[in-house]
């Protein structure tokens, strides 16, 4: 997650990740890759909406291995194109009149029973939902995963209900830990509000949150609609 100071950064930040980030990770064998912004208007609709998150350029890089994670930045640092590309960006910035505010990363490893990202739409109106939610303690964080990949589990009935998930995930490192995220991919707003209704009213969903195995796993929660940047590949 790249916050910047103000939207015409995050405008730049997005072109030059659209236009060189994207096309240099493809280069060394990783895609699909997906760069997204915040979708102001839906959001606003949101009271817990924090909006911080309007400033946020939000990157998702998939990788086959953890040494696939560590070497990718090594490389791109030795990239001439890439290197040109950057210094150019950077030119006439200073402490005061930052790219950036804020750079952060988060390490996430896909559940087993989803193990891969997916693309269900490259639609240009497609509309994103991240979702992430933290627990008070490990044991509570493993036991909200269980929540979701048991059997008749909260990742079926996410199906059932014709949800179109990019994927689910735990967080190996980062600052919001233990927790997992995971990501939608909608049609439309329709296709959203059908979606959490169904979701809602569905009795596995009613099952799942009423057993007490699964109480207080969940501290906190942060929902957040986006929409894809130029480039994105999710």
């Amino acid at each position: 997650m790249i916050t910047c100071p103000n939207s015409q950064r995050l405008e730049t930040m997005v072109k030059h990740n659209g236009e060189v980030v994207i096309p240099t990770i493809n280069k060394y064998g990783i895609s699909p890759v997906g760069l997204f912004v915040a979708d102001s208007t839906l959001n606003a609709r949101e009271t817990a909406y924090d909006r911080k998150y309007d400033s946020v350029l939000f990157g998702l890089t998939p990788h086959p291995t953890f040494d696939s994670s560590q070497e990718l930045a090594e490389k791109m640092r030795g990239d001439a194109q890439y290197r040109e590309a950057l210094t150019a960006l950077s030119e006439g910035t200073t402490s005061r009149n930052p790219l950036f505010s804020a750079h952060e990363r988060m390490l996430l490893r896909c559940f087993l029973e989803f193990p891969a990202i997916k693309v269900p739409s490259l639609a240009p109106n497609r509309i994103l939902q991240l979702r992430m939610y933290r627990s008070h303690s490990f044991e509570r964080n493993r036991a909200k995963i269980t929540q979701y990949v048991t059997q008749n589990g909260a990742i079926e009935v996410f199906a059932d209900c014709g949800f179109k998930p990019v994927f689910f995930a735990t967080t190996l490192y980062g600052a919001f830990m233990p927790s997992i995220i995971f990501m939608f991919s909608f049609e439309n707003e329709e296709h959203i509000q059908d979606s959490w209704a169904k979701f809602r009213a569905h009795p596995n969903w009613h099952r799942l949150r009423e057993d007490p195995a699964y109480a207080d796993t969940a501290t906190e929660i942060i929902s957040i609609y986006l929409k894809p940047g130029v480039g994105s590949q999710i």
